[in-house]
Formats: C-alpha cells, sequence, structure tokens
C-alpha cells in the first residue's frame, strides 16, 4: 500500500469533485456579472450543476465505499476533538464532513430555486411555469441570496486548504488529484465501480434532459 494512504476518492467521485468546483464557479460568476448576455449560460451551467447533484446523490447510494452517506455522520463533540487532535483516523474528518453536507445541501437548494426564478424581464427557470406565484417569488428570493452562504464556504473551505499544505505542510489538499490521503493506511482502497458511474451518469443525464424541457 503506498505510503501516503489509501485511495480514499474514487476517481468518479474525484472526476464529480472538479466538475462540481468548476460549474458552481461558473455560476457564481455568470450570476452575479449582472451581464444579461451571459443568463443563457447561467442556466446551462445550474442544469450541470442539477446533474451533478443527482449523479453523487446517486453515488451516495452504490459509489466507492467512502463516497457513500453511511460514511458522512459526524457530531459536534467529534467535530471539536479534530481541533483538539483527538479525531479517529477515518476516511472523513468532521470539519470535513460538516464542510461537505453544507456546501452540497445549501448548492441544491440554489439549483433547486434557480429552477423556478425569474428577472421578471428575459430569464425563467425552467419549472417556472409550474408553480404559484408565491412559490416563486419565495425561490426567486432565496436563489438571489443563497449565493453568499455558499461564497462562504467556499472561501473557508479553501483557506483550510491553504493552511493545510502550506502552514501544516500537510498532504491532504493533494487527496483529489491523488485519491490517496495520508493517515490512513489501516483502511482498505476505495475501488472505482465504472459500470456503476455510467448507469448512474445516464440517470443524471436523463433527469437533466427532462427538467431541461419542461
Amino acid at each position: 500500500m503506498n505510503d501516503q494512504g489509501p485511495i480514499i476518492w474514487d476517481w468518479p467521485l474525484r472526476i464529480w469533485h472538479w466538475l462540481f468546483a468548476g460549474a458552481i464557479a461558473f455560476s457564481l460568476y455568470s450570476g452575479l456579472k449582472g451581464d444579461i448576455s451571459l443568463m443563457a449560460w447561467h442556466m446551462r451551467s445550474g442544469l450541470l450543476l442539477l446533474g451533478l447533484l443527482v449523479f453523487r446523490l446517486g453515488w451516495g447510494l452504490w459509489g466507492g465505499r467512502y463516497a457513500r452517506w453511511g460514511n458522512y455522520w459526524t457530531t459536534p463533540l467529534q467535530f471539536v476533538d479534530h481541533f483538539r487532535g483527538r479525531g479517529e483516523k477515518s476516511a472523513h474528518t468532521s470539519p470535513g464532513i460538516a464542510m461537505a453536507a453544507m456546501l452540497i445541501t445549501a448548492t441544491a437548494v440554489q439549483v433547486g430555486t434557480g429552477l423556478f426564478a425569474t428577472d421578471d424581464i428575459f430569464t425563467e427557470g425552467p419549472l417556472y411555469d409550474y408553480a404559484s406565484a408565491e412559490f416563486a417569488r419565495v425561490a426567486n428570493w432565496i436563489h438571489h441570496r443563497l449565493h453568499w452562504l455558499i461564497l462562504g464556504g467556499l472561501s473557508v473551505h479553501l483557506a483550510a486548504h491553504t493552511i493545510y499544505g502550506f502552514v501544516l505542510r500537510d498532504r491532504t489538499p493533494l487527496a483529489m488529484f491523488t485519491g490517496r490521503k495520508p493517515g490512513r493506511q489501516h483502511l482498505p482502497p476505495a475501488q472505482s465501480f465504472w459500470v456503476r458511474a455510467a448507469v448512474t451518469l445516464i440517470l443524471a443525464v436523463g433527469v437533466v434532459l427532462l427538467v431541461g424541457k419542461a
């Protein structure tokens, strides 16, 4: 086994992570830029995020060992113990679990509300016509504010990895490139399950096409 640790992040999850990060970055840019010509691309990136969220939901059920939702459980005590240096050497740290849960949940709400949002001028979400005026108003209100939570979470995430990599000289920030996490030699490596990944991808594409043509 590699002395840098076992494979914790399987290949489908690593690919998903970078696509997810890129789609969030572009969605934030195109949404906050204030350029109406970017709105069509903003909606496309929103649909891409929808597909990625569907994929992650499925992959959390039947994907690689450490991508499954059963590994994403923590408690406030475990969160505090991590910063006291008493955290258990499991696949994911307690703060990492909390951050992943927050970002995925916030992005899911942001994407979901965007499906019903409108700028009252040129752009309407693909499901806008299926919602009541009040529901669309609330969705619109949330969609135009929740991005600050996502930006805050991303800032904390990047700051944490900067501290790990440049201050603590820890290889953890490289995990999404190599798939490996140091100090986890006692854990069996994850498998990638490419056939399951392909089926999950087809499911995600189907949902996007269904919503996009609604």
